[in-house]
């Protein structure tokens, strides 16, 4: 008998913005539309979010006129202002899941400033610092950051 091994990887990200902790919030639980996108030359196809605990969200993402990267998770912890615990996974539209991982979002209050802690875990979460690098850009731009 072959023994099968589930190998999980963890990435941790952090971005500080100059913005208050509630901005920040906000930005994630009201306005993911206007920002969700994994590159400088993506847009939001849609997005729709039932942001509670059990809640869904689906967001599709990707260059204009190409078919898009869709990301759909489940909440599954919320703290306002503080954390957000999301299972995630990502596919191209109309094909088979890519990846599904587990993500929390901490919120930082650096009193006038918020620092954002993105912690992913799974099996191929390796391949995810590649999207959210430029969508932590994005939410930036979003906030009028400097660029």
């Amino acid at each position: 008998m072959r023994a099968t091994h589930k190998v999980e990887t963890t990435l941790i990200l952090r971005r500080t913005y100059d913005k208050p902790v509630e901005r920040v919030w906000r930005a994630w639980a009201e306005e993911l539309g206007q920002w969700y996108v994994a590159g400088d030359d993506h847009i939001v196809h849609f997005a729709q979010a039932d942001f509670r605990v059990g809640g869904t969200y689906r967001v599709g993402f990707g260059p204009a006129g190409a078919k898009p990267w869709v990301e759909e998770g489940t909440y599954r912890e919320i703290v306002p202002n503080r954390k957000l615990v999301f299972q995630e996974g990502v596919s191209r539209e109309g094909e088979g899941q890519l990846f599904t991982q587990l993500t929390t979002v901490e919120f930082r209050d650096l009193g006038g400033r918020t620092e954002i802690v993105i912690t992913c875990t799974g099996k191929d979460t390796w391949r995810t610092g590649e999207g959210w690098t430029p969508c932590l850009e994005s939410l930036a731009r979003h906030l009028g950051e400097p660029q």
